[in-house]
């Protein structure tokens, strides 16, 4: 028996092709479960593939994702919208190639969230000082509007916008980068984005985060009460995407641009 559940874009157009999905498998033995499924099937955009990521994050390591695009973006998609029959004839002998990704962990203060994209300190308030730890030793003390790090999947979002680099598929690393530094002849950072091993665990710590948020792919939460946020690779929690198509990395990043 397969089980799988779906995670909609609230849109009609969404909705109509999730119906089809949903009907086509039930008729051919596949199983609803909306607990634990085996895959999550996602109709829309990435926005909608990072919230069935974050609803499925207790089930992870047991759970495959796959896409069809009907958002706006559809960097982590296999299949158009127009591709429906296609899609439920390549998942029903259920032997389609799987891809394999670490997330990101943060722990804040006592707190412990979850991204696949990036983890982001962001202070629209005011000029925000950060000391950036790695692996327990001071790297810099950066002041500006906040600190961007993203794993090698969040490299061509955010990070992107921020003038960070693209990093190639495969390359284990996660990306520093930074947002609004400030560079004059009294104080500067490294003014440039930083690679490092997805093995560095990165602290990100200051006196007083008051004003500022901390972003996780999609998700925010305040900081006004905390001091130090550590990142690290993700023990025991990988992210599993079924390949269908045939879509090169490079096809996928054609479509951001």
């Amino acid at each position: 028996m397969k089980t799988f559940a779906l995670t909609v874009r609230p849109d009609k157009k969404s909705a109509t092709i999730a119906k089809t999905i949903r009907n086509g498998l039930m008729k051919n033995g596949f199983v609803e479960d909306l607990a634990r499924p085996e895959q999550v099937i996602v109709v829309g955009g990435d926005g909608t593939f990072l919230r069935a990521v974050h609803q499925y994050l207790p089930v992870l390591s047991q759970t495959s994702f796959i896409g069809i695009h009907t958002g706006t973006l559809g960097f982590y998609m296999d299949y158009q919208d127009t591709e429906i029959d296609e899609f439920i004839a390549d998942i029903l002998p259920g032997n389609l190639p799987v891809e394999t990704y670490s997330i990101m962990e943060a722990e804040v203060d006592e707190n412990t969230i979850f991204a696949v994209n990036e983890v982001r300190v962001e202070n629209p308030m005011r000029t925000q000082d950060i000391d950036i730890d790695l692996n327990g030793g001071l790297f810099e003390r950066f002041r500006g509007s906040g600190i961007c790090v993203c794993s090698q999947l969040g490299s061509s979002a955010f990070n992107r916008s921020l003038g960070g680099a693209v990093l190639q598929k495969g390359l284990p690393l996660f990306e520093i980068t930074e947002m609004a530094g400030i560079h004059h002849s009294e104080y500067h950072s490294l003014g440039a984005p930083f690679v490092v091993s997805d093995e560095t665990e990165i602290c990100l710590s200051s006196a007083d985060f008051r004003g500022a948020i901390l972003g996780f792919d999609s998700e925010v939460m305040n900081l006004n009460d905390a001091h130090r946020i550590v990142i690290r690779k993700a023990k025991g929690k990988d992210l599993h995407i079924l390949r269908g198509k045939k879509v090169t990395y490079f096809e996928r990043l054609e479509r951001l641009f």
